[in-house]
């Protein structure tokens, strides 16, 4: 290889190597710098004009990375949907959601940016290739407004369409509302004019008519005057009747409020209470007749059976009164003693028998007295009690009779 060679691809290389560094310098590219993808997607009505591969993509103004790629997505029916702009941000910037990022183009010339004008807010940060949505801009408005204001600048250019759409429809508007509207007036003012005439008739002849019934009116009023003043005393006298009476009616409903109505009350209130005493009285008697039911069935009986006893003796001694100047002996009186403990067992068992009957009675009658009157309750516990414990005497005498010695000159089986 001879010397010339050599010193021409020396002079290649360095030349490449110088522009590469002229390169780096002029895009202030720090390939030693990390730095995190996003996406950004952009609409085609949108479009990324002016985006390429190498395009600035700015923070706040302050150049923080460069486009890497722009690519069109196309959907399954082959529609042209969105644009992918691919970037790479340093990575001692953050972005959070809510980021927002603009194409500025340039006033002269053909290259765009991207700015952030928003860096968004939150706690966790964007992770690396989220899809970022652009935000629609103005292109050239844009950057002449500024991009915190690329929004309003859409926001005015689109009111401004709108404006010059409905300056447009005007004349089709006035054709087809108000000239139709302007005929219609000519012809009513028409109509109004012809059928003057004729309404001027019959209005004359309605005020006519309304004259003449003010007239009548008139007559009217003052006939009802003079009606009035005729019968002016008889109308004063009976207001004031009229005014007594109501006066006379005060006073009576007055006496009546403070007399009547007081005693009125006074006599429910003593009824009220007349009417519960005789309640609970008729309750104390329900009571004692429910409690003491049998004993007086009893009573009777008993009574029954000595009228039957005394008619008996009277009978027995008006056939035998010698009977009576009798001395009994010692068998009459054993057997006297017998009878008498036989009587009052029987006795005893009949009381038992009532006090069974009326707790019986009781209970099937009226089970809950037994909880609503305690002074009830212990009254039957103590009349069952007692007719037990009669009983049990009598039955003692008894047995003491029956097993007691025999009498003298008799023997036990006598």
């Amino acid at each position: 290889m001879s010397g010339s060679t050599i010193k021409a691809g020396f002079f290649v290389l360095s030349g490449i190597v110088l522009a590469s560094f002229v390169t780096v310098v002029l895009a202030k590219t720090d390939f030693f710098q990390k730095r995190i993808p996003y996406t950004i997607r952009f609409t085609v009505s949108e479009g990324v004009s002016g985006l390429a591969p190498g395009s600035a993509v700015k923070i706040g103004g302050v150049q923080r990375g460069a486009v890497s790629a722009v690519t069109p997505q196309v959907g399954v029916d082959g529609a042209f949907k969105d644009i992918y702009v691919d970037i790479e941000i340093d990575d001692s910037v953050k972005l959070f959601p809510g980021a927002k990022v603009v194409r500025i183009m340039p006033l002269l010339g053909e290259n765009s940016t991207l700015n952030f004008v928003s860096i968004g807010s939150g706690d966790e940060p964007l992770a690396a290739g989220t899809v970022i949505d652009a935000a629609n801009s103005v292109g050239v408005i844009a950057a002449m407004l500024g991009a915190d204001n690329a929004a309003k600048a859409g926001t005015i250019i689109d009111d401004a369409v709108t404006f010059a759409n409905w300056l447009a429809s005007l004349p089709r508007e006035y054709q087809e509302r108000i000239v139709p509207m302007l005929d219609n007036a000519g012809a009513t003012v028409q109509e109004l004019r012809t059928d003057y005439g004729t309404w001027r008739t019959k209005v004359d002849g309605t005020l006519t008519s309304a004259q003449a019934a003010a007239g009548d009116a008139a007559s009217s009023m003052k006939g009802l005057d003079e009606l009035l003043v005729r019968n002016a005393p008889r109308i004063d006298s009976a207001l004031t009747d009229i005014a007594a009476g109501a006066s006379d009616a005060r006073a009576s409903l007055a006496d009546l409020r403070a007399k009547t109505v007081p005693l009125m009350n006074d006599a429910l209130t003593n009824a009220n209470a007349a009417i519960s005493s005789f309640e609970k009285s008729v309750q104390l008697a329900h009571s004692f007749l429910l409690e003491n039911l049998p004993g007086i069935s009893l009573s009777l009986d008993n009574v029954r059976t000595a009228t039957a006893q005394l008619k008996l003796a009277a009978m027995e001694v008006r056939r035998s009164p010698w009977k009576i100047m009798y001395q009994p002996g010692t068998e009459e009186v054993a057997h006297e003693n017998l009878y008498e403990a036989a009587r009052s067992f029987a006795i005893a068992a009949s009381d038992l028998r009532a006090a069974g009957d009326s707790l019986r009675l009781v209970l099937t009658n009226d089970p809950a007295l037994f909880e609503r009157d305690p002074a009830f309750r212990d009254a039957v516990q103590k009349m069952v009690l007692d007719a037990m414990q009669r009983y049990e005497s009598a039955q003692q005498q008894l047995n003491s009779v029956l097993m007691g010695p025999a009498p003298a000159g008799e023997t036990k089986g006598n």
